[in-house]
């Protein structure tokens, strides 16, 4: 009599993969906290304790597939030490300034020379074809375009910042008026993250368009051979 033989039991990659670290990091003020909270709960609430960090932690799904992430909301630290420890512990970061704050949008620039420091220190050569993407993937984002009158920051200089810290994106987005721009967000990290040779696809079919949420676009003030060159270094380089 011959046996039958128990069928194995599959089971789906997204089981097995580790949770996505994902560091939020800016000035206090910005709206990291909304920022996450929005993404967990699609709620607004605008007041929240600027010396609180606190790791949230949750599952979507994103490209067909349900992923866990951990969402590291951080208060902004002058000690450099603390600010290493929150680079070494995430896989990819969210740089966020308010668009009504100059000196938020100037600390989004020391902030990408800490990870760039600590890139450094741990980068080895990789030969595969998903090489570019396989850097440490960092986006810039703009919050609070919802108040119009206070704005300080362009959204050209937004998108110009993001080209010379070689962020792989920037959006500029209201958290407190449209939650599928937050959902966009991290949904794109998790294509750069785990999925890098989907996402450079992508990416290759935006390069004469930035990555904006809102509807407005900036002025072309740049030639348009070096715009696409500054384009394509922003999205396949991140140092």
């Amino acid at each position: 009599m011959r046996t039958m033989s128990t069928p194995r039991r599959k089971i789906s990659m997204s089981s097995k993969q580790k949770p996505l670290r994902i560091a939020i990091l800016g000035q206090n003020g910005v709206g990291k906290s909304a920022l996450t909270v929005r993404f967990i709960t699609r709620r607004f609430i605008g007041d929240y304790d600027p010396d609180l960090e606190k790791v949230y932690a949750c599952s979507r799904c994103m490209d067909g597939d349900t992923v866990t992430l951990e969402l590291l909301d951080t208060a902004a630290q002058e000690e450099k030490s603390r600010i290493d420890d929150h680079i070494k512990w995430a896989e990819a970061y969210i740089l966020m300034y308010s668009v009504t704050d100059r000196c938020s949008f100037s600390e989004v620039s020391r902030l990408k020379f800490l990870i760039n420091s600590y890139n450094k220190k741990q980068r080895k050569s990789v030969s595969s074809p998903d090489s570019v993407m396989t850097s440490t993937p960092v986006v810039l984002v703009a919050n609070q375009i919802d108040r119009t009158h206070d704005r300080m920051v362009t959204q050209e200089e937004g998108h110009q910042r993001s080209l010379e810290l070689s962020c792989l994106s920037f959006y500029e987005i209201s958290v407190r008026e449209n939650v599928d721009s937050v959902f966009k967000i991290f949904e794109d990290i998790y294509l750069m993250c785990r999925k890098p040779r989907k996402c450079r696809q992508q990416l290759c079919k935006q390069l004469s368009l930035p990555t904006f949420i809102n509807e407005e676009k900036p002025e072309e003030t740049l030639d348009a051979s070096a715009t696409l060159n500054r384009r394509r270094k922003a999205i396949f380089t991140v140092s």
